[in-house]
């Protein structure tokens, strides 16, 4: 086991960085130093409790220094020895019904609530991986997720975890890489600030990396692709609620063959999360296959034809570019007329 991987070590580094602050804080307190002291006790307590049954060898080693300078420090605290073990009675007591009760209980809690965020993220399935980083107790760690999106796009995520001065494992964000396979050189990248009420999920991402437009808390965003900012992050072009878009008001201009209320909706609150429909329209009393995307710059919708070519809705009213759907009933005559020759 690596230095960075001693978990008792990183511990005692977080404190040792935590106690410094503090005594730098509060130098002309007289009283500071026994009071270090007594919660000094406490946290080697607890960390020798918590690792008493590790495995690993140099844990142990840190484990047996680390009981020397409990005893040490006990005599500093404490020096008269009848203080001393009456002392030690009454704390074995109170960790037993108080401290290691609320570790137990915090511990179980920071699971839960990077639980419920990876879940709401869209990276339930990485939560396995988090908690054997958890065990470690690393001051930080990523972890990396990847998959398909299509043929010819990929998805990387790599999910960071940082511990606060708490001792406490929060999801700090996740940077997301897109990549265009049939375009090597294609390579878009963002860090998604898990942060409230701005945090992304996983699909969010990709749509905004994809060049589309997001409605979050009110407000469009999609990401500016010509300027980054100094951590390579892209900067975002924003439409508020005052700038007047209003994507269910730009579907009304589309003659959508199904647009039954929950339909409509349906279609509304998917364009809203960035994402690019498939919508069959009546054009000149014939079925046309359109994608369509919501576009708050220029307060409209954003059209394509099964090629991904880009269109105007004057060009689909004319019927440019598109290919009519075939009727159903000539579908299936030529299904027939397939079985019939096989």
């Amino acid at each position: 086991m690596s230095s960075e991987n001693n978990r008792v070590e990183n511990e005692i580094k977080v404190w040792m960085s935590k106690e410094e602050k503090l005594k730098l804080l509060f130098q002309n307190s007289p009283p500071i130093e026994r009071s270090f002291g007594l919660e000094k006790l406490k946290f080697f307590k607890m960390l020798l409790f918590k690792y008493k049954k590790t495995k690993a060898v140099d844990e142990k080693i840190t484990l047996r220094f680390l009981k020397h300078e409990y005893n040490n420090l006990r005599r500093q605290v404490y020096p008269n020895i009848i203080d001393r073990f009456f002392n030690e009675a009454l704390k074995a007591v109170v960790f037993e019904s108080v401290d290691k009760r609320h570790y137990l209980r915090d511990l179980e809690l920071n699971k839960k609530t990077l639980e419920d965020q990876l879940t709401k993220s869209g990276f339930r399935d990485a939560y396995g991986k988090v908690l054997e980083h958890m065990k470690e107790q690393q001051l930080n760690f990523a972890v990396p997720v990847s998959y398909h999106i299509s043929e010819n796009e990929r998805l990387e995520h790599c999910l960071q975890f940082v511990k606060d001065v708490q001792g406490a494992y929060q999801f700090d964000g996740f940077r997301s890489i897109l990549y265009t396979d049939s375009s090597p050189s294609s390579r878009c990248t963002h860090y998604f600030k898990n942060e409230k009420p701005e945090s992304f999920s996983a699909a969010e991402a990709y749509e905004m990396l994809a060049g589309r437009a997001v409605l979050k808390s009110g407000t469009w965003k999609q990401f500016n692709f010509n300027d980054r900012d100094l951590n390579d992050n892209y900067r975002m072009h924003e439409f508020p609620d005052a700038y007047g878009y209003n994507v269910s008001n730009a579907l009304r201009t589309v003659p959508l063959k199904n647009d039954d209320y929950e339909t409509f909706e349906s279609l509304a609150d998917s364009l809203k999360k960035g994402r690019r429909e498939e919508v069959v329209l009546m054009i000149q009393g014939r079925e046309m296959k359109v994608f369509l995307e919501a576009n708050p710059r220029f307060k409209t919708l954003n059209f394509y034809n099964d090629r991904m070519q880009k269109l105007s809705l004057v060009e689909i009213k004319n019927g440019c570019k598109i290919s009519p759907l075939k009727p159903r009933q000539n579908i299936e005559t030529q299904n027939a007329k397939k079985s019939h020759h096989m």
